[in-house]
């Protein structure tokens, strides 16, 4: 029942589903206050020279965009690769495409900024590439089918995180585009990449790397800002490529890097909601 309606919902036009925007604003962040306090917390964390005037506008800000992004990914269960072209333009494509039509797989490395699940369906209209999007799967299990519907769709293929070299090794065959967004907190079992990210210190999953060395790929960041309501301006940098130094963190520097400065030019498009900071360093150790 609840995926059904969420399909009836998504078949809404878009100018409809943003008009549920602004009643879901004030419910989610006056009334119900969802994460508020972790939000509060992290970008105080952040930014320790903003005054809480500016804090405040930030947050507000965040919940805008965030309640925007939520509605445009429920629109993904329906939307056909003509809208996402309105939607989403590329820059400097050519980047990737040298390396794709040298029947070389990228490793596209990206962040939870603006609408990155659009910007992933969209890029396989516009490279005529597959692509392999590693995740971790939902809590829930209808909706975590409903998600892998949705972003499974134009030649998208949804790898689990837990299982992905394998499934990796499977598909090497196949040049493709393999995107992966590394911006979370690893689990404490997981090892992880230490450095001062946003003022704290922060670690960062070796996934990328790790992939980016047994796989010999070279990897790129996908940048995206916001152009506007629903429109999205996705830019390319080239963060490595082979041959790779064993024992370097060079990839993990580089990304953290770019996730940052994408960070502190819009910082209102980034999901603060999640416990990014949960753990102290020694917890890891």
């Amino acid at each position: 029942m609840n995926k059904f309606l969420l399909k009836r919902i998504s078949s809404l036009p878009l100018g409809v589903l943003y008009s549920f925007s602004k009643p879901i604003y004030i419910l989610a962040f006056y009334i119900i206050r969802f994460r508020r306090s972790i939000v509060e917390n992290n970008i105080k964390n952040s930014f320790p020279d903003l005054s809480n005037e500016e804090r405040k506008e930030l947050i507000k800000s965040h919940y805008v965009n965030f309640i925007d992004v939520s509605l445009e990914i429920l629109k993904s269960i329906s939307i056909t690769p003509e809208e996402l072209e309105k939607h989403v333009k590329f820059e400097n494509t050519h980047l990737l495409e040298e390396a794709l039509s040298n029947n070389q797989t990228i490793l596209l490395s990206l962040a939870h900024h603006c609408n990155q699940e659009w910007a992933l369906l969209a890029m396989t209209q516009t490279l005529r590439f597959p692509l392999d999007g590693i995740f971790k799967p939902l809590h829930i299990d209808w909706l975590n089918e409903l998600a892998i519907e949705s972003r499974s769709k134009f030649n998208t293929t949804l790898i689990p995180a837990k299982t992905c070299v394998t499934e990796l090794i499977k598909r090497a065959k196949q040049t493709r585009i393999i995107a992966i967004a590394a911006d979370q907190a690893p689990r404490r079992r997981d090892e992880a990449y230490w450095t001062n990210f946003l003022n704290q210190q922060t670690p960062f999953y070796l996934g990328l790397e790790k992939i980016a060395m047994l796989f010999k790929y070279p990897v790129f960041f996908m940048e995206l800002r916001r152009e506007g309501r629903g429109q999205y301006i996705a830019s390319f940098n080239e963060l490595s490529k082979p041959p790779y130094k064993k024992i370097s963190h060079f990839i993990s520097e580089k990304y953290v890097h770019c996730v940052e400065k994408q960070i502190l030019e819009s910082p209102e498009d980034w999901l603060w909601i999640h416990k990014r900071w949960k753990k102290a360093k020694s917890v890891y150790d």
